[in-house]
């Protein structure tokens, strides 16, 4: 009945939704009420009903809002939702004067105006041909296909700098380039950084969209209750499972991020003769934090050469992970190597 129900009420607010048609059976399509849909075509028609389960859901292909029948009821019409809410109720339950109606609703979400632009300037990668040149860089260094989902194409760099205005002068290539998008902890976007795919001699452009956040890609998919690892690169994290990367060897960043320090694993460059990375790794054991502490048997200086050198890296990491003293110690040894 619910299924009914909601279709009742959709079709009594019907003549409120613009164009409104019915598609099939259980679908129909409108003008999105919520964010006006396309300006430009008025024949333009992204907002969608559908059965889902045993009840109605909306979205719009636009603003991406996605929402149950209810949260969109309630959102437009307060008074229609509250009858709407009472008899819903009365399905399940015998209703009587004094009862308390509540239902469940989700107020709409929507798309932020820098997720509208990655939309309208960007190509995430799992949705374009195995030929496209970002596509067939990535399958050379081994990225794993199921990651592609996390990185996107841009046909032209110039374009990059409509996140922000400051970039205009400094960026003047025209180039295609492999995007990877940088997200705090709420999801929010801080940055993006541009890697080279022609053998551009600049190897990477960054581009930061939140000034004071520190950039550090993978805050937005790791499980936060789990084992972390911290790397230097965004593409080396990608061959980790739940790492982030800080994108240099700024491993301060990592007291303003809100995990565990014991949850942490400090996963630096395998360069024993680079006396800069030896102070970082030094510094990082006597703060406390779980390192890695590489194998001499290892020739390789970062993980994507590593992989490519057909190495199991989760092995690796795992049976090198050291802290305290015997950090220090295996870390003594590596130095000399």
């Amino acid at each position: 009945m619910s299924l009914f129900l909601d279709q009742k009420y959709l079709l009594l607010i019907s003549n409120r939704l613009p164009l409104f048609k019915k598609k099939k059976e259980q679908a129909y399509n409108c003008r999105c009420v919520l964010c006006g849909d396309s300006q430009k075509n008025t024949r333009k028609c992204r907002g969608y009903f559908f059965a889902y389960k045993t009840d109605m859901r909306y979205k719009c292909y636009n603003c991406d809002v996605s929402t149950n029948f209810a949260g969109f009821l309630k959102h437009q019409d307060s008074n229609l939702y509250a009858q709407y809410a009472m008899e819903k109720y009365s399905e399940s339950h015998h209703a009587t004067p004094n009862t308390i109606t509540t239902i469940k609703f989700e107020e709409p979400k929507f798309k932020s105006s820098h997720e509208k632009l990655i939309d309208s300037i960007l190509i995430r990668l799992d949705t374009l041909p195995e030929d496209n040149e970002a596509v067939v860089f990535c399958k050379e260094r081994k990225i794993p296909v199921e990651k592609f989902n996390q990185l996107y194409f841009i046909p032209n760099i110039k374009n990059i700098v409509q996140f922000n205005d400051d970039y205009k002068e400094s960026i003047r290539g025209e180039e295609p380039r492999l995007v990877l998008p940088f997200y705090d902890g709420a999801g929010n976007l801080t940055g993006l950084t541009c890697r080279a795919i022609r053998g551009e001699t600049l190897r990477y452009i960054t581009v930061k969209v939140q000034e004071n956040t520190p950039l550090i890609f993978g805050l937005k998919t790791i499980e936060r209750n789990k084992l972390v690892y911290v790397v230097e690169g965004p593409i080396d994290s990608l061959f980790v499972d739940n790492s982030i990367a800080v994108t240099g060897t700024s491993f301060s960043k990592l007291t303003d991020i809100g995990i565990e320090q014991k949850r942490l694993v400090v996963v630096i460059d395998n360069q024993p003769r680079n006396k800069e990375v030896c102070k970082i790794i030094e510094k990082n054991i006597d703060l406390g934090y779980n390192v890695i502490i590489w194998p001499q048997t290892i020739v390789e200086k970062d993980i994507n050469e590593m992989v490519l050198g057909g190495r199991n890296i989760a092995k690796i990491l795992k049976d090198n992970t050291f802290n305290g003293l015997m950090a220090k110690a295996k870390f003594y040894a590596w130095r000399r190597c």
